[in-house]
């Protein structure tokens, strides 16, 4: 399958600098909240003023974030928290980075640390740590700029006495220190030079500044110094290895400060196209604000842009079904139990219906669970253990995700290398429902990953025997991004709906999980007469057992797919299959033919030609293969309001046919109980 990519914001929001730690919170290491110590002799050896000294002592700050509390995962094994060293194990806070005072109550650090342009469902508070280990909330936002990459706040309740003053001037050659929270284990200062400037990298608009001075995860916002102690630069990045950027003191105050800047370019794609779109997003907030409120501000506004961009990109790709790039989709029906999306081909701008290569695993009491998974998306087929109730296993998202889970493995990493396996993430967070643009009912639940600010987002289309789910894991801040994305993935997914005799009962007991398209469906199974029956408009069907030996396993499935009638765009069923035996030897397939599109090819104008003049396998005439000991005859039907451009094909084949007269016999007792309106 050709496919495009569902979007991932880009790199420029996340920054991606080596300065920030990238490691699972669960691997953090967290700082006892003492500052480095000094000693006099080094002072004097490295050129530190005392001032420096004082301020790296009591003017820079860890950015921390609080600990979840609760962790509802249920694990094979019981974790092992001895091989975490005890400083991580018994801290409440993550350090992510660093911030230093620049006034008596405003302290910076680099936006990237305090990203308010993300909202994580985890750690949705920032503070910071002073040395002593007092922590205070952050509170006002007075400057910053995503792209510049600094942020000026307030914190409640903090103000000091000594603080950093910024620096304009410095030469290449200078001799320069960072401070910062190296590697989250305390306040650490290095030394370096001055290497120059280089520009950023959209159009230059400013230089960044380049030095020799050390940097590690967790440096990311610490003052570049002078020896003196004034900031030359604010840490932001860590490049090929031992280059450290810094944001220039000139470049953060000539920013004006009543409003926040924000923007950042960005590509946007989905799974089932083609087309691509870049878009810059660009908002500015007035400040001072609250952080929250103004994360708020800045996650909405991105959240309308994205959909409206979203919406733009799905306008402007080849037009879905009413226009000349449908024709190999309006040709497709689905035809095994395991969903199919559609898409639009790369190659040729045309819309196909995928054939996703798929894995499979066994379930419990002959169920299984099928897999595919494309661009960060897996799609499940979960065919139902005979001893698990359909309202369970169709409707119930933590026993659908806890079967999922014992028969396929998820894993937790802690400290390194440490694997615990996952049995289960508890209760969903949330649970809804969301109709598709077929009617279709889909159940919507999520799960919050609190120890690796994850989300788990799943979609669950109950079916007869068993839902189909799409599910992806994603950073718990593009929940509503990743929302938006599995719900258009949702109405372009094609289902079966299959399942033995004895499941259509349970099914349509479900009542409002009924798509649209079978609320006027009706299916009976009379297990002592051996009789099967079903009807919806336009079509009823009704056999016992001169046709097949049924019984409670043997199988009805119903293949909708799109298709044009009269000019117009339909959605119906055109496959039916009736298996009698679980072995599938035994079976009938009522097909709904639709002359094809001319430029679908001559190959498939014959087949429409063999179709209207009855020809083999249609012919009437039974077939017996000796060899294979199974028989088979295939007819054309007509229906009570014919239709040039409709044709419906039947089919039969069955194992051990005695005879010709005993294949006419079961295709004619097969015909009487068919009843075809158009």
């Amino acid at each position: 399958m050709k496919h495009g990519y569902f979007l991932v914001l880009p790199a420029a929001l996340f920054l991606l600098f080596s300065c920030v730690s990238t490691r699972t919170p669960v691997e953090a290491p967290l700082p006892a909240g003492e500052a480095a110590q000094v000693r006099e002799a080094d002072r004097s050896a490295s050129g530190l003023s005392a001032r420096t000294l004082r301020l790296a002592e009591g003017a820079v700050f860890e950015v921390v974030v609080k600990k979840a509390a609760d962790d509802p995962t249920v694990y094979e094994k019981e974790l092992d928290w001895d091989v975490v060293p005890y400083a991580v194990r018994t801290d409440a806070y993550y350090s992510i980075g660093t911030a230093f005072a620049i006034s008596e109550t405003e302290l910076i650090t680099a936006f990237h640390v305090i990203n308010l342009g993300f909202a994580s469902m985890v750690y949705d508070r920032y503070y910071v740590r002073d040395s002593g280990g007092r922590i205070y909330e952050v509170d006002q936002i007075v400057a910053g700029s995503n792209e510049r990459d600094f942020l000026v706040f307030t914190a409640e309740g903090l103000s000091v006495r000594d603080y950093f003053q910024f620096e304009r001037n410095f030469r290449t050659g200078d001799p320069v220190f960072s401070i910062g929270n190296a590697l989250g284990e305390g306040i650490v200062v290095r030394n370096g030079l001055i290497l120059g400037t280089v520009p950023e990298e959209e159009a230059g608009r400013w230089n960044q500044l380049k030095s020799s001075a050390d940097g590690n995860p967790g440096n990311s916002g610490g003052p570049l110094v002078t020896p003196e102690g004034n900031v030359v630069g604010l840490a932001v990045a860590l490049r090929d290895g031992n280059i450290l950027y810094s944001v220039p003191a000139e470049v953060i105050l000539d920013l004006p400060r009543n409003s926040l800047p924000y923007r950042f370019k960005s590509s946007y794609r989905h799974l089932i196209l083609a087309n691509t779109a870049i878009r810059v997003f660009e908002t500015q907030i007035p400040l001072p604000g609250k952080y929250l409120s103004v994360r708020d501000q800045l996650v909405s506004a991105y959240d309308r842009v994205y959909v409206s961009s979203m919406e733009e990109l799905f306008s402007t790709a080849p037009a879905y079904l009413n226009g000349p790039n449908n024709v190999y989709l309006l040709d497709a029906v689905i035809s095994s139990s395991f969903p199919e999306i559609d898409f639009v081909n790369r190659d040729d701008d045309n819309w196909y219906l995928s054939d996703l290569e798929v894995k499979s695993y066994n379930l419990p009491d002959d169920g299984r669970l099928i897999q595919a998974t494309i661009s960060g998306f897996s799609i499940y087929k979960i065919i139902k253990p005979k001893s698990a109730p359909l309202s369970s296993i169709s409707t119930d998202p933590r026993y659908i995700l806890d079967l999922m889970l014992q028969n396929m493995r998820m894993d937790r990493t802690l400290w390194g290398n440490q694997t615990y396996r996952i049995l289960s993430f508890g209760d969903p967070s949330s649970v809804s429902e969301y109709r598709d643009a077929l009617g279709r009912p889909w159940i919507a639940a999520h799960w919050l990953i609190g120890f690796d600010d994850k989300v788990l987002l799943m979609y669950i289309l109950p079916l007869p025997n068993g839902p189909a789910v799409i599910m992806t894991i994603q950073n718990s801040s593009q929940f509503k991004i990743y929302e938006w994305d599995i719900r258009r993935t949702c109405d372009h997914l094609h289902a079966a709906y299959v399942a033995a005799f004895d499941e259509w009962d349970d099914f349509i007991t479900l009542g409002k999980y009924i798509p649209d398209f079978l609320k006027d469906f009706t299916f009976t199974w009379e297990e002592d007469a051996r009789q099967v029956s079903f009807s919806y408009p336009g079509l009823s069907f009704g056999a016992g057992p001169e046709v097949f030996d049924w019984n409670s396993s043997s199988e009805l499935f119903l293949g909708p797919s799109y298709y044009s009638q009269d000019g117009k765009i339909e959605f119906g069923i055109r496959k039916i299959i009736l298996q009698g035996d679980v072995r599938g030897r035994e079976y009938t397939i009522l097909y709904k033919n639709i002359r094809p599109d001319s430029r679908l090819g001559a190959q498939r104008a014959e087949s429409w030609t063999d179709l209207v003049q009855a020809r083999y396998p249609f012919d009437g005439n039974p077939g017996i293969s000796a060899k294979d000991n199974t028989g088979s005859i295939g007819v054309m039907l007509s229906a009570q309001r014919a239709d040039p451009d409709i044709r419906y094909s039947l089919y039969l084949s069955m194992e051990n046919p005695q005879g010709e007269d005993m294949l006419k016999s079961r295709m004619e007792a097969l015909i009487k109980g068919i009843v075809i309106e158009r």
